[in-house]
């Protein structure tokens, strides 16, 4: 991690201009720095010698308010600066990782961290360190040069003292890499484990496992703690390291100075510039120090980054440069493994007259071929392809590349450009006319509004707010029928002349079948449409027949699962806009991977069987003593040292003046003893004292974000999954990282730097007091004033604040929602990543709106910041003028009149900095506003009972149930069940958006009922305690949660006492026992490309293996094929303990033979049931009713 790397430059050529001009803001504010230092000199000479302070006090007030101008314009450019490349980071990362295929880019989790708080880091690294890096290679060269006018011999000693500075920057650097590599590791951990404990969320509350993973969650947080406050403790050692050298280096001028003034060789005036000028050439290295641990992750993160950034350079002047092929060689583009096209031809130049699927093979890594040599044809022009196969026979991975999402290892692929319509769509959160232009930005209202029309969409819609309905994450206000209406909608606006469409019909219910159909077949009138299905009447519509369990003869492809795709749940829809071959390539390793970072031995593992154990005590053991004492404690400790670093700064430069103006009287040097030690002692303290308060502030700050993000998941636990659905996954990622950061920020950046300024201005007023009472009041009113308007600034600040906080926390959730979903992305917008910009307008848009908001801010910190110089300068002039008089009064003596007046100096930088203090304090409270947005939720389920079920939950009673997933909502329903026991066996079926999954959660104890009876063996639902109803009830959801561990925890959260054979017997239940010898580390196999079917299996499993008597499964077979259905669910069918409940769109053939008709439940918007049914009071409504809420 070098000081400056100038690829940084080359790679963002957009940072160039902005980085000069902070670059010239820094020496244009360290030669006032100079020229301040030369007229203090001046006038304190003319305090001392009686003289007209008239003409210098002029000068020196006129370079104060000019250095506050230049203040707040460098801090209107610097914020603006870092915003812009930060954001600018993020979007070619972004961009650059759409066109891009999976094995070229980085983890899930890494990415989350590199484009989110990553990118944000790089703000401080632009807007701070680069202008002190610049400033501190100029502004000495400067001082020196001044000096060499003023003083030769205290020049020299610079010249000589200089180098040591940046010589000890560096070898104390060597080791803050190291720190700061490890420190990344265990925020790629946090961020890793956090998104996959949201994710799984539901899940582990629905099994009891959610309160265990708060001591995960506080272990992983521990880690960050350590590694943060390792790496911090190295940054703050360079600093006081560079502080000290430069004291030693300024005492070295100053003894020389000293001596001459003491012998008569040297005037007072030159001797005081001398002084003064001397800190201020050590000043820009020194800040070059301060502002390296701001630095260190700005530049980990650049260093992480480089490659992509780099290659993405590369990849536009490779297209730049490649001329344009002839007709001939225009028939098709060759993608090469990294998604960049190696030519771009013309649309319509010598288009294929057939789709190829030319002896393809595939399989992901560590798995065997899904494809092995598949062979196919069929005419571009329009007509329905239907591609056929049993699970695991590789439709879906066989449409992701005729898409060109990926690439084959061999064969080769002949395709018109495509869209594709996966499983589960890919719904970004925003309103759904943004949905559908994301696959046809061209698309207007009226051809949006009548593509809804088409696939029966558009009457749910028109209840709410029509095309500006806003969905949430991942489709949330939309049943899984619904979504794929939507993603069969965005299809049709496509102007792809080849549609690929992965199970069109599925998840939606009997009676909209042929409706669906119907759009499907009327869409292959116009383009070549190939669906993969397991739909017999959709085949016998087709024209003709891909059939893979005839096409793949490795005997491995039919023994994998249905949809192989390596990314989780993973629905798309994409256009790519020209002609396409993808051929085989050999695997390449990325342009230049980012550097591998080795966790350390203390990281835990961040998938779901980590946990504090007796590492925690060992860790316990090594804190220091003050780490031990309570967070508060710390505070107060940090705040008494802050306060004695200023206070210490302040007594160094009062007591120097005093010395030098002492020394020039020509006194015997032994009585400068006692000042000279003092000068020493101060000298040395102020570093010291400083690092110390850095260190203990920082600890604490950790300690109490550790705690708070515990606490915040401990919130959430209940809110799950009811009152977070309208949550994205992104906003809680907001809330639990950048928003807790910013709240808990606030002991670092205003309670500690607050009280220190305070503690320090006391103390400078209590010394001016003892000798001149009258320079003390000016001093302490300076100091009021100065927190005064600080204060007023915050309030400023305060609205522009709420905006920042807000705007920040929409791009970090569109970021996280986009990063989560980059191959679904991938498929939207093209596999050449052509159109990324498409995908990442959302995300420009929030950072072009935060930017607003960070300048509105910025210019009221500019405001308080121009302020703040004046009061300093009033003040300084005002105990300057007071200084003189009390002299020539005969009050005080000469050395004395020097002190005072260099006392408001001294307070300069802790003044100034009251600016950022209050602005640090209205973010602080925005950032806890937000949090307490999605925390203060009223939970949706009761656990007010304290009865026990000794026997289980069984028979379950549901009549007349009406529920709604918040306060706002319409209740839903009546509905009613018939009695659950042993041995029931009930189907849920009905058309889209019902209410099916509102009953099911009703069961679950997801939700109480606002009425109606729901009795638990035979007693109340709400008079039983919540976590021994749901002990004795198993849910496979829709889409199931696999969590990043092995095969072992994932089913042992079920039951953590279960043994290997039980784990295994479950698997085999659920038809894995082939999957799982396939397995390199059997149940110790990290889980990882799972497919929908497998993820279904594993989780019939899971419920398996909790041997609980209430099963509710939410459409078990939708990524099954009708003969893999039946043995994932024979078994479960078949045990005689337990009551299953199944919600299905359509008939489940796996019931047949153990589900009466009169369980066969079906709710219909009128309320009515087949014959020999139940009766359900459902009342009447269409599908809107339900679209406020989780899928059904």
């Amino acid at each position: 991690m070098a000081p400056f790397d100038p690829s940084l430059l080359r790679a963002l050529p957009g940072a160039r201009g902005r980085v000069a001009r902070l670059a010239g803001m820094g020496v244009v504010s360290g030669a006032l720095a100079l020229g301040q230092a030369v007229t203090v000199a001046w006038a304190a000479t003319a305090i001392v010698r009686a003289a007209s302070l008239r003409t210098p006090l002029i000068v020196l007030a006129a370079i104060l308010v000019m250095r506050g101008l230049v203040a707040a314009v460098d801090e209107i450019v610097a914020r603006d600066a870092g915003h812009r490349v930060s954001g600018e980071v993020r979007l070619r990362l972004l961009r650059r990782w759409i066109a891009s295929p999976p094995e070229r880019r980085p983890t899930s989790a890494e990415a989350v961290a590199l484009a989110g708080s990553g990118a944000q880091s790089v703000e401080p690294y632009v807007a701070e360190y680069l202008p002190a890096l610049v400033t501190a290679v100029v502004v000495p060269v400067l001082a020196v040069l001044v000096l060499f006018w003023v003083d030769f011999w205290s020049a020299v000693i610079l010249v000589l003292t200089l180098p040591l500075l940046p010589f000890f920057a560096a070898l104390i650097g060597m080791h803050t890499e190291a720190e700061t590599a490890r420190r990344w590791s265990a925020m790629h951990a946090m961020a890793g484990h956090f998104l996959d404990v949201v994710r799984g969320l539901p899940t582990l509350v629905a099994y009891g496992r959610a309160d265990h993973q708060v001591a995960n969650i506080a272990a992983v947080g521990d880690v960050h703690r350590r590694a943060t406050v390792r790496t911090l403790r190295t940054a703050f050692l360079s600093s006081a390291a560079l502080e000290l050298l430069a004291t030693i280096s300024v005492a070295m001028v100053a003894v020389s100075v000293g001596l001459r003034l003491a012998n008569g060789s040297m005037d007072l005036h030159v001797g005081l510039t001398a002084i003064l000028l001397a800190p201020e050439a050590y000043w820009p290295v020194r800040r070059v120090g301060q502002e390296f641990h701001n630095a260190a992750d700005g530049a980990a993160v650049l260093d992480a980054v480089r490659p992509y950034l780099d290659a993405d350079r590369d990849a536009v002047q490779t297209r730049d440069e490649v001329a344009t092929p002839s007709a001939a060689e225009g028939a098709a583009k060759i993608v090469d493994p990294t998604g960049a096209d190696v030519a771009k031809p013309e649309r319509d130049a010598g288009a294929p007259d057939r789709v190829l699927v030319d002896a393809v093979s595939f399989g992901y890594p560590d798995r065997a071929h899904i494809l092995n040599r598949a062979g196919f044809a069929t005419p571009t022009g329009p007509g329905l392809t239907a591609l056929t196969g049993q699970s695991g026979s590789g439709k879906s991975t066989l449409l992701d590349l005729l898409a060109g999402v990926r690439t084959p290892a061999a064969g080769a692929i002949v395709a018109d450009a495509a869209h594709l319509a996966t499983q589960r769509p890919l719904v970004l959160p925003g309103p759904v006319i943004d949905v559908l232009r994301l696959g046809a930005p061209a698309a207007s209202e009226a051809a949006c509004e009548e593509a809804l029309r088409t696939v029966g969409l558009w009457p749910a819609l028109a209840e709410r707010q029509g095309l500006d309905t806003q969905l949430g994450d991942d489709g949330f206000g939309l049943s899984a029928g619904q979504r794929t209406r939507l993603a069969l909608a965005r299809a049709r606006l496509s102007d792809a002349p080849l549609l690929l469409l992965d199970e069109p019909t599925a998840h939606v219910d009997a009676d909209d079948l042929d409706a669906l159909r119907s759009v499907v077949v009327e869409l292959a009138k116009e383009r070549r449409v190939i669906a993969a299905t397991h739909d017999p009447v959709l085949v016998e519509l087709a024209d003709d027949r891909w059939d893979l369990s005839i096409a793949s003869a490795d005997p491995r492809a039919k023994s994998t699962t249905e949809d192989e795709r390596a990314t989780p749940a993973a629905t798309s829809t994409g256009s790519t806009d020209v002609t396409a071959t993808v051929a085989a390539a050999p695997p390449a390793a990325p342009p230049a991977a980012p550097p591998a970072v080795t966790p350390s031995a203390e990281t835990p593992d961040p998938g779901v069987s980590i946990g504090r154990t007796s590492g925690q005590s060992a860790t316990d053991a090594a804190l220091g003593w003050w780490q031990r004492r309570p967070v508060a404690d710390r505070l107060r400790l940090a705040c008494l040292l802050g306060g004695l670093s200023v206070a210490a700064g302040v007594a160094l430069t009062a007591t120097s003046g005093w010395l030098i103006v002492q020394a020039s009287t020509q006194p015997v040097v032994l009585t400068l003893l006692v000042a000279i030690v003092g000068v020493r002692t101060f000298g040395i303290a102020r570093p010291v004292l400083h690092y110390g308060e850095r260190v203990v502030s920082h600890d604490a700050a950790l300690d109490t974000l550790a705690d708070r993000r515990v606490d915040v998941y401990r919130r959430l636990i209940p809110l799950t999954p009811a009152r977070l659905g309208r949550r994205h996954r992104g906003d809680l990622l907001s809330a639990v990282v950048a928003d807790l950061d910013d709240a808990v920020d606030e002991q670092v950046r205003v309670l500690v730097p607050w009280w220190s300024t305070l503690i320090a201005t006391v103390c400078a007023a209590a010394i001016v007091a003892l000798v001149l009472w009258p320079a003390a009041i000016v001093l302490a009113t300076g100091g009021v004033i100065s927190m005064g308007m600080a204060a007023l600034g915050e309030r400023r600040e305060r609205s522009a604040q709420d905006d920042a906080v807000r705007a920040r926390g929409v791009a970090l959730r569109v970021t996280t929602d986009l990063v989560d979903r980059l191959d679904q992305v991938r498929a939207v917008v093209g596999a050449d990543g052509g159109a990324a910009e498409t995908a990442t307008d959302s995300i420009e848009l929030a950072q072009r709106r935060q930017g607003t908001a960070e300048r509105r801010l910025i210019r009221a910190r500019a405001v308080t910041l121009a302020a703040l110089w004046a009061v300093l300068a009033a003040t300084v002039l005002g105990v300057m003028i007071l200084a003189s008089d009390g002299l020539n009064r005969g009050v005080i003596s000469a050395p004395v009149a020097a002190l005072v007046a260099l006392a408001p100096i001294a307070l300069a930088d802790a003044w100034v900095s009251l600016a950022e203090i209050g602005g640090a304090r209205a973010r602080a409270q925005q950032a806890e506003a937000r949090l307490d947005g999605v925390l203060d939720q009223r939970p949706a389920v009761d656990d007010s009972g304290t009865l026990e079920l000794p026997d289980g939950v069984l028979p379950v009673t549901a009549e007349g149930i009406r529920a709604a997933w918040s306060d706002e909502q319409t209740p839903l329903g009546p509905f009613t069940l018939p009695l659950l026991s042993a041995t029931t066996r009930t189907q849920i079926s009905g058309p889209n958006g019902i209410g099916k999954s509102t009953m099911l959660a009703v069961l679950a104890r997801q939700l109480t009922p606002v009425s109606g009876t729901h009795l638990l063996a035979a007693h109340r639902a709400d008079e039983v305690r919540l976590g021994a109803a749901r002990a004795d009830i198993a849910v496979v959801d829709d889409e199931p949660h696999a969590f990043a561990g092995t095969i072992r925890a994932n089913l042992a959260l079920a039951r953590p006492s279960a043994d290997d054979d039980a784990l295994r017997g479950a698997l085999a239940a659920a038809d894995l026992t082939g999957w799982l010898a396939r397995q390199p580390d059997g149940l110790d196999t990290p889980l990882a490309g799972l497919s929908g079917g497998e993820r279904t299996r594993l989780a019939i499993a899971r419920a398996v293996v909790s041997r609980r008597r209430l099963v509710l499964l939410d459409e078990p077979a939708a990524h099954l094929d009708e003969a893999t259905a039946q043995r994932a669910l024979g078994t479960l069918m078949a045990n005689p303990d337990v009551a299953v409940v199944a919600v299905s769109h359509q008939r489940l053939p796996v019931l047949d033979g153990w589900v009466d008709p009169a369980q066969v439940v079906t709710e219909r918007p009128s309320g009515t049931v087949p014959a020999g049914g139940p009766t359900i009071d459902e009342r009447p409504g269409s599908e809107a009713a339900l679209m406020s809420r989780p899928a059904d």
